[in-house]
């Protein structure tokens, strides 16, 4: 989308999105890296983080719904690129599916026998990943439960991977790993099973977390999410890699005026001068993906310094003090997330302050917004 005229905009740097790659790559070596780019990648925009992931090594890309994978198939860069969908389809995209070759995960039997009958009518063979459930309760066949194997003649070319996905491995807890452990230690036992039947399924269960934090898990393939982008799902400021943030979301002063002491400000009334006060307009707002969650415990970045949201923010637009910066003026930056100078404002720390994950804080970034991708492609 073109808006010459936007003042608030998202920088993405595309160097960081292949450093990042390439270090998940070497820590995870020999398992190649599933570049996760669903939700227009996490807001980052999906072609332009494809591209870089691609080429800074990723074995293929993953996407959540069919429309996402065929997107990206159409494209002629992409088009012997492998593709996995992750989140659960119906019979209907099956054909779809199988004819834009995109990898697809299966977690029930119906779902199964329908695309296995497919691939025989096409006599070419799907690329089907069983998911397992064991233990986050979502889609996939329940741990204890192997009657689908009996749909696989052994050796299947159909049958590509087997995968499950972690509940709580970017949790920090005592608890947290455990349950990790029971979850892998389901999973290799599934794994035994289906090696002994004769099948070699590419192995895949670490996601950003188990990454991370449970580097052990680790099979043919891997699937960083949120840690592609630069941001540990754990929330904390020093992950276990050497990652680098890849987004910042700038604005600019709108508008720069004087409150007095006793005068309110944005709606509601919810905060109040206690003295006069030099106030900042940002055309920024959850009209555009900044969360009303931030409204007057919120901070942004004006002149390299921390000031506060004041009052609610708005569709459009919000309100900081500016006490600490007066000599602030119309059109000056703001940086919501990301730095500026030697301050910084992380979209690990921005989410604590709202209540939310960081995974929330760039996918509610709406088209409103306009990307500027910059660095090595």
């Amino acid at each position: 989308m073109s808006l010459p005229y936007r003042r608030s905009f998202v920088e993405i740097d595309l160097s960081a999105i292949a450093h990042n790659v390439r270090v998940i790559a070497e820590a995870m070596s020999p398992a190649g890296v599933i570049a996760v780019v669903k939700a227009d990648a996490y807001g980052h925009g999906a072609t332009a983080v494809a591209r870089a992931a691609m080429k800074a090594g990723a074995w293929g890309l993953a996407v959540a719904t069919t429309d996402e994978g065929l997107a990206l198939r159409a494209l002629p860069e992409f088009r012997d690129v492998r593709i996995i969908v992750l989140a659960p389809t119906l019979a209907d995209e099956a054909a779809a599916l199988q004819g834009a070759h995109l990898d697809v995960i299966v977690g029930n039997l119906p779902l199964l026998q329908h695309h296995l009958a497919l691939a025989r009518d096409r006599r070419e063979p799907a690329r089907l990943h069983i998911q397992m459930d064991t233990g986050i309760g979502r889609d996939g066949f329940r741990f204890d439960d192997l009657s689908w194997l009996e749909a696989f003649a052994p050796g299947d070319p159909s049958f590509a991977g087997l995968m499950a996905h972690f509940s709580c491995s970017d949790g920090l807890s005592e608890s947290d790993s455990q349950f990790t452990h029971l979850q892998q230690e389901r999973f290799e036992e599934i794994r035994r099973t289906v090696v002994a039947a004769g099948h070699r399924p590419l192995i895949h269960t670490a996601n950003s977390g188990a990454i991370l934090r449970h580097r052990w898990v680790a099979g043919d393939l891997v699937r960083p999410g949120m840690m592609l982008y630069g941001v540990d799902p754990a929330g904390t400021l020093d992950p276990p890699l050497p990652l680098r943030p890849v987004l910042t979301l700038k604005s600019r002063l709108g508008a720069v005026r004087w409150v007095k002491a006793g005068d309110s400000v944005s709606y509601g009334r919810t905060w109040t001068a206690q003295r006069d006060t030099l106030i900042g307009v940002v055309p920024l707002g959850y009209g555009d993906g900044f969360p009303r969650l931030f409204s007057s415990k919120g901070m942004v970045l004006v002149h390299g310094r921390r000031v506060p949201i004041r009052g609610r923010v708005c569709m459009d637009q919000f309100m900081v003090d500016l006490s600490e910066v007066p000599d602030a003026r119309d059109g000056d930056e703001v940086v919501v997330y990301g730095r500026q100078g030697d301050e910084r404002l992380s979209l690990e720390e921005m989410a604590a302050i709202a209540g939310t994950i960081p995974y929330e804080l760039t996918c509610f970034l709406t088209a409103r917004v306009p990307r500027q991708w910059h660095g090595a492609e």
